[in-house]
């Protein structure tokens, strides 16, 4: 009987050989081992310690160029936090004989308390965005983080009211980088983690920056040692800022995410419906990171004012009439609405005048169901601009008349087109996109869908409400009862 051993990626390791009539066994390496392999043998092992098992087939491509540039910054960030933490001495009075221990202690009580009360905050406020924006919030953590290196190097000059509150915004800032930076570092290791191993990933992650960090500590003791006066201290930490925000700039650019966001939503749908399938690769390299992206078909320069995702029922009527209307004489453009999308897992409303869309979501939506939502709107948008003029044209000579396509012959949705007939035009026409648009989406949505998951995006993990948003739930016997 022959056991082959096999390693954590799944080449063989040994073979073990056992002769049952003897009880012996023999342990023999694999074939695939050969001599010249040893030299780099010694390097694997002085690297294990860093590496996640089973490197590189275990992590997705883009961890490695990731794991460079996150290196570079720690050790840059270390550096600079040396040349921070020695003004913030300075500043409360180390070596002086005018220092005060009771004095320095309160700072750090003031410090500390208004670190943890801005952590608590931010977390209520922004942690359900993280995971849609983690590139965003990654690259953000940094910059609070060089904030608060600059308000301590600039915190010794200041009074001592000054200092006071300039060292503790410092460390709110690093308080905020805590959660931006560990949030989105968590989620970037279960992207990369291929092989599931995220709990290695992680642990692995804290040993390297922990090397870099205590290579940062001796080549930056060497330079604070060598580095005095205000001029030499910023002379060597603005550079250092600038090569941090550089390296971490590299590394999230480098990180090719397989989910979509609102950005990537819009790069790739908008990629689809010109006839090209983008890949997570082609997505990122067009994935804006502090930017904020216009949401446009490319013709004619038509883009939307305002767009938002997992918005509740007042802001939809707000936007379809200008105010939070609850009035009867309302409610039926309503119900119209609601019917026309009965099918669907969210409701779309595109204003044509007013460049508006808002997304409501059901309480069964998925993250299917919101890729679908932004790929239905892309064609509201690209369809508005290619009929443009014919349209305006269309709208001024049908005028009152009533809508004659339907997307299903069911009595009540025909009886919601007559009453959106009397409705204003550009209500009227905002109906008539969406119900040519919701048809031609049903027929695509399948081969899209096909054709986004064969480039690997994983429909599933679709997010695009920024924050808690809302969602609905339509009880349908209710609305006819209303009707």
């Amino acid at each position: 009987m022959e056991i082959e051993e096999l390693a954590a990626d799944g080449r063989p390791k040994a073979i073990f050989s056992l002769d049952i009539p003897a009880g012996k066994l023999r342990i023999s390496s694999p074939p695939t081992v050969t001599s010249p392999q040893t030299g780099f043998s010694w390097l694997n092992r002085c690297l294990s310690p860093f590496l996640p098992a089973g490197y590189p087939s275990t992590v997705t491509p883009d961890y490695t160029p990731y794991q460079i540039y996150n290196s570079l910054q720690a050790f840059a960030s270390t550096i600079a936090g040396l040349l921070a933490s020695r003004a913030v001495f300075v500043g409360m009075g180390v070596g002086s004989e005018d220092a005060s221990l009771v004095t320095t202690m309160l700072l750090h009580i003031a410090q500390e308390t208004i670190g943890r009360v801005a952590t608590i905050v931010f977390a209520h406020r922004f942690s359900q965005r993280i995971e849609a924006e983690v590139k965003f919030y990654r690259f953000f953590a940094d910059i609070v983080n060089d904030t608060a290196f600059m308000l301590d190097c600039m915190s010794p000059a200041m009074s001592t009211l000054g200092r006071v509150i300039t060292l503790c915004v410092s460390n709110a800032c690093r308080a905020v980088c805590g959660v931006a930076g560990g949030s989105s570092k968590a989620i970037l290791c279960s992207h990369f983690a291929k092989a599931g191993n995220i709990g290695e990933l992680s642990a692995k992650g804290g040993s390297q920056e922990t090397m870099v960090s205590l290579m940062g500590m001796w080549v930056g003791g060497v330079l604070v040692s060598k580095v005095h006066g205000t001029v030499a201290t910023w002379s060597c930490l603005i550079p250092l800022l600038v090569f941090h925000l550089w390296a971490n700039w590299k590394a999230v650019r480098s990180v090719c995410l397989s989910s979509l966001n609102t950005d990537r939503a819009l790069i790739f749908f908008r990629g689809v419906l010109e006839g090209q399938v983008k890949d997570a690769q082609q997505v990122g390299a067009e994935e804006t990171i502090l930017g904020r992206r216009t949401v446009s078909c490319g013709l004619r320069g038509l883009y939307l004012t305002r767009f938002r995702v997992g918005v509740g029922v007042n802001d939809l009527v707000a936007c379809m009439y200008g105010r939070a209307d609850h009035e009867s004489r309302n409610l039926h453009d309503l119900i119209d609405l609601f019917h026309i999308f009965g099918e669907e897992e969210y409701v779309l409303w595109f204003d044509v005048d007013k460049r508006e869309a808002l997304i409501l979501l059901k309480d069964t939506a998925t993250g299917p169901t919101q890729a679908r939502s932004i790929c239905h709107l892309l064609r509201c948008l690209r369809t508005q601009a290619t009929t443009a003029s014919a349209a305006e044209a269309h709208g001024r000579e049908q005028g009152s008349r009533p809508i004659k396509r339907a997307i299903e012959p069911s009595e009540r949705l025909h009886d919601s087109q007559q009453r959106l007939s009397m409705s204003t035009d550009g209500y009227h026409r905002s109906i008539q996109l969406l119900l040519d648009t919701l048809h031609e989406n049903r027929e695509q949505w399948s081969r899209i869908r096909d054709q986004a998951e064969e480039v690997g995006w994983d429909l599933g993990l679709t997010d695009l409400v920024k924050g808690q948003g809302a969602r609905i739930r339509l009880n349908d016997e209710e609305v006819k009862k209303v009707q």
